[in-house]
């Protein structure tokens, strides 16, 4: 497996996502950036990523921190999320500038690009779509999906989202807001699948160790099955939309 750090900027500021892909790789191959949780580009992304990557994908971790941030403790993890949750401007934009990043792979096919987000960067991946980038594919697992006040381009995406039923971060009444949304885009290929018994940031096995009491208020829970199950309809999803052989 090939894996190499890849900077790209937003302005002045180093962003250093990971790509990685198969050594045995040849030709124009489909790919798919992973947008992290609020954790940053932690072993639990870069672990994902091998493993889209053994499929035959072309894998980019994007950084939407700068300088691949990594925070280890939740007071950290807020401290560099929220400026980008108060500036919506700012995180499209990096979140573009990942996708464009990945664009510039010479063994990418430029018309099978997907897009995967926890959590945080389950919004990342969506504005990336909400932009009307070009993406084929677009997963949120337990991601925040709630519109800003930027516009809503056409979204050239198939989505498919993965929640937990009782996540109370984002809890299923703000489903109706996301689907109005999506008639009014018109995206003809949505999906939504509930979880029942499950929480926030599901997919992590790390979930509830970083500040048990703090977490546990949080709704923040780990859960195999649906975490199982997740990667399992992710594989499928970006079989079926990327060609991947």
């Amino acid at each position: 497996m090939h894996q190499q750090t890849l900077t790209y900027f937003d302005g002045t500021q180093k962003l250093l996502g990971e790509l990685i892909y198969k050594k045995s790789l040849t030709g124009k191959n489909p790919a798919i950036i992973i947008y992290p949780a609020f954790e940053g580009i932690a072993k639990f992304v870069l672990d994902y990523g091998r493993k889209l990557a053994e499929k035959n994908y072309v894998v980019l971790v994007a950084d939407m921190y700068g300088d691949a941030a990594n925070p280890d403790t939740i007071e950290g993890c807020f401290k560099l999320v929220m400026p980008l949750l108060d500036d919506p401007e700012m995180l499209r934009r990096r979140s573009i500038f990942a996708y464009e990043a990945i664009l510039e792979q010479t063994n990418v096919d430029k018309q099978n690009i997907g897009a995967l987000g926890f959590c945080f960067g389950g919004r990342c991946a969506l504005e990336v779509a909400r932009s009307g980038a070009n993406l084929k594919a677009v997963v949120g697992l337990h991601a925040a999906f709630k519109k800003t006040e930027l516009p809503t381009l056409t979204i050239k995406s198939s989505l498919l989202l993965l929640h937990g039923y009782n996540d109370p971060q984002v809890p299923p009444d703000t489903l109706t807001g996301f689907a109005e949304e999506m008639k009014h885009a018109n995206v003809t290929d949505w999906t939504f699948t509930f979880f029942g018994n499950t929480e926030h940031s599901f997919s992590d096995p790390k979930t509830g160790t970083f500040d048990p009491e703090k977490e546990k208020e949080m709704g923040r829970a780990y859960n195999p099955i649906a975490a199982e199950r997740s990667s399992r309809y992710t594989l499928d999803f970006f079989q079926e939309k990327l060609h991947a052989h």
